[in-house]
């Protein structure tokens, strides 16, 4: 077996141009990736989290007084969720003696991760002792956060859910 001492010849060996192209592939893929992270930044940092973190004590408060109040809620969801689709959103209230609690006002608040003009606020109607309705539509399909505030007087109670929109 002769070993070839020609200027050029291992440039010609299949594994070299294999081994060279998927390192090519390979590094171009990555600054493309690259490229496409610094041209559309995540939106899920907070602009303000200092002064956010400064309520930490308020909301600590806040979520004590809820506590001290003893009233259970929950928000009841359609079985499928869609866009663009008028579906109907309960929330379901009572104190720690299972009793319904009748509030002044019930506030549906809808929140997208990754796009705040999206978010939106309902506010729900009486539809029966400690229940309340909102005729809701979702814009846009993925992750929601839907937040319930109910007030009676000074006590408020929040609650909160994750939800999947799908098309």
């Amino acid at each position: 077996m002769a070993i070839s001492q020609q200027e050029g010849a291992a440039l010609k060996n299949p594994w070299f141009l294999g081994i060279g192209l998927a390192l090519l592939i390979s590094m171009s893929g990555t600054f493309f990736l690259i490229y496409i992270a610094f041209k559309n930044p995540p939106n899920l940092v907070a602009e303000n989290f200092y002064e956010r973190g400064k309520d930490y004590e308020k909301m600590q408060q806040v979520i004590d007084a809820q506590q001290a109040l003893g009233w259970t809620g929950s928000i009841l969801l359609p079985s499928k969720r869609k866009v663009n689709e008028t579906q109907q959103y309960e929330f379901l209230i009572q104190d720690k003696d299972a009793l319904a609690i009748v509030l002044d006002t019930v506030d549906l608040y809808a929140y997208r991760a990754s796009d705040k003009q999206a978010d939106f606020s309902v506010e729900m109607v009486p539809s029966g002792p400690g229940k309340y309705i909102a005729d809701i539509t979702f814009p846009l399909k993925g992750a929601w956060e839907i937040n319930v505030e109910a007030k009676r007087d000074e006590d408020v109670f929040l609650v909160n859910r994750k939800i999947k929109i799908s098309k």
